[in-house]
């Protein structure tokens, strides 16, 4: 991909995340990027088609950070660190939410493009999880708990602000669910 396409996406994703999408036209990422229309137009047909790429950029640097923060540890050490980073995410002064959700609630008449790359996203997420979980016999119940507490707190450091004794108490959370669900089996056999 091209400088300019690369100047094009960096610019679009900054005032996605920062405004919403519906709110951003493509006349300002043209001006915000310093491309021509013709330029913007080569590279991306119309703003459904760079949303999408904007989203694809973002889940891969967003992989990226992810997989290189957690390098090098499995299981729950490796569980740790994804919380971790989520955690880091979450206090960062931009922190403006889940891109992919918000495009997902902002896709004009549900762009099934869209819809399919932020689906694609939130599913790796939980293979990642269930890839770290996956020594536990009730892996498949840990790894939806954890999804779902992950994706909730989004939402709440969003919609409340980060607290660091919150974010304290759903790690300590998080660590006593796995615990305990490593003690008992939910699918004991029949006598």
């Amino acid at each position: 991909m091209s400088k300019s396409a690369h100047k094009i996406l960096d610019t679009a994703e900054k005032l996605f995340y920062e405004n919403s999408f519906v709110g951003v036209g493509v006349d300002l990422i043209r001006d915000e990027s310093g491309c021509s229309k013709t330029t913007m137009y080569t590279y991306f047909k119309n703003k459904n088609q760079l949303v999408k790429s904007v989203l694809e950029a973002r889940d891969q640097k967003f992989r990226n950070s992810l997989v290189a923060y957690v390098a090098g540890e499995t299981g729950r050490a490796a569980l740790d660190k994804l919380i971790d980073w989520h955690l880091l995410w979450f206090q960062e002064d931009n922190f403006k939410g889940c891109l992919f959700v918000r495009a997902v609630a902002e896709s004009h008449l549900g762009d099934q493009d869209i819809i399919m790359v932020s689906k694609e996203h939130k599913i790796w997420i939980r293979n990642l999880i269930a890839q770290y979980l996956a020594s536990f016999s009730n892996a498949d119940v840990l790894v939806e708990i954890i999804y779902t507490l992950i994706e909730g707190l989004i939402s709440r450091f969003l919609v409340e602000g980060y607290d660091t004794k919150v974010a304290a108490e759903i790690k300590n959370s998080i660590r006593q669910i796995v615990d305990t669900f490593a003690l008992i089996d939910l699918n004991p056999k029949e006598i």
